[in-house]
This record gives structure tokens, sequence and C-alpha cells, in this order.
């Protein structure tokens, strides 16, 4: 049956309306990360003399055990935000400050690695990359805020070998039904409530496609779950 000219010119102007409401959610959710690791960072500078006062009053009282338990937390979180990601990709680099402050804020104790040399001549984008490790990380964090505070545990690590950029992001918990692994990359499918769902993991798909790499994912209850993604990094890789 053929669509009528008013019909179909109505059915475009719907698809695209819903490709800018999705472009312009996903915008705003990586202004509120951006805006919260900014947050965090004022905050530690805000509570700064708070720390020195109690460790100072703690030194004072000879409480040197709980002294040395408090410096040990302080210098954890300070490192959390604080420390510079060396690698070749600033954007990424902004992306992991900007997701370990939601981790840190959250509960989920978050690390993150990037090895190898990045070829500046690589065909994948970098907004790209932006996007898929964003997606995936968002993804784990999901599922890791189910969890007891102890075991709230995700994993980034992005290596650049081979001619390859590959990038693995893990996490615990409960494995992934086999009827949600069937409808895992369908758009608008989600296991979590609420609008703009079930777009992350299509989109990182339709990325990974886009460059011809490998998309592939495990997860069971003894290792949790593992999303990998391989792009290559060479033009002549691309078919």
């Amino acid at each position: 049956m053929l669509l009528s000219l008013p019909t179909l010119y109505f059915v475009v102007r719907l698809i695209d309306r819903t490709r800018q409401d999705t472009v312009l959610s996903t915008q705003e959710h990586y202004i509120d990360q951006i805006s919260g690791m900014f947050t965090s960072i004022r905050g530690q500078r805000h509570d700064y003399l708070n720390h020195i006062q109690v460790m100072h009053t703690m030194l004072q009282l000879g409480k040197l055990a709980e002294l040395k338990a408090y410096m040990s937390d302080v210098v954890k979180e300070t490192h959390q935000v604080g420390d510079i990601v060396q690698h070749d990709i600033p954007a990424v680099g902004a992306l992991l400050k900007a997701k370990t402050a939601v981790a840190l804020s959250l509960g989920i104790d978050f690390v993150s690695d990037f090895s190898g040399p990045w070829n500046p001549k690589s065909p994948v984008k970098i907004i790209d990359i932006v996007k898929i490790a964003g997606n995936l990380i968002d993804n784990a964090f999901d599922e890791v805020v189910k969890l007891p505070a102890g075991e709230r545990r995700v994993r980034a690590s992005f290596k650049l070998w081979d001619g390859f950029l590959e990038l693995t992001v893990s996490n615990p918990g409960p494995p992934i039904s086999e009827a949600a692994k069937a409808r895992l990359f369908e758009p608008g499918f989600s296991t979590k409530p609420g609008e703009n769902r079930g777009l992350g993991l299509p989109i990182v798909r339709e990325r990974v496609a886009h460059y011809d790499g490998t998309l592939t994912f495990h997860s069971d209850e003894n290792r949790g779950t593992v999303f990998q993604v391989r792009l290559p990094q060479k033009a002549a890789q691309l078919s």
C-alpha cells in the first residue's frame, strides 16, 4: 500500500524530529556530566580547609590511626578527580574525567587506562570514540548502581595496538537474560524505566559498523558483563 504525499511528508518530519530530540537529549546528558565534574572539583577546593582542620585536630588529640584512615580517604577522593589522564586524545581524557566525577557521586569504583600511540591520521573520528565509550560506560554505570556500595566497579580499557583501537568496558552484576540479549541493540529497548532509554547501545553498534569494526559482548555469573569494541586505525583497513 503506497503512502500519500502528505502522509509521507508527516512520517519524514516525525523521523527528523525524533532524531533531533535524541541528539538534544544526548547533548544535555553530556553537559550535565561535564557540569558534575566541575562541581566535584569546586567541592574539593571548598572542602580542603575543612579537611586540614580535621586532620590537625586528630593529630593534636593523638588519634593517629584515625588520622591515617582519614588521610587515606581524602587522598583517594582527590586522586579520583584530580589525576591527569595521560594519553594522546584530550577529548577522551575529558570524557573519562567527567565519568570519574559521576562515578564518585554514585559510589562507583571506576578505573580507566589508555595505552598505545594514537594515529592522528586515523579514519575514526574522535567524536565517535567519545560516543562509543560514553554510551558503554553509561550502560555499565546503570547496571552497577543496582549493586551494594562495595560491589560497584566499572573498568574501561583503551588499547591501541596492531592497527586497531580496542575498547573494553566491564562491570560485575547479574548476567543479561537471554531474552534481553536478543533485543539488546534494538532502538528503544531498555531494562530501565524512563524516557530516552534504549538509545545508547544502538548508537554504539551503528558507529562501530560505520567503521567496519567489531562489537562483541559476553555476560555470565562469574565474569559479569564485558563489552569490547575494535576499530581500525588505518584507512586501508576500511573496506
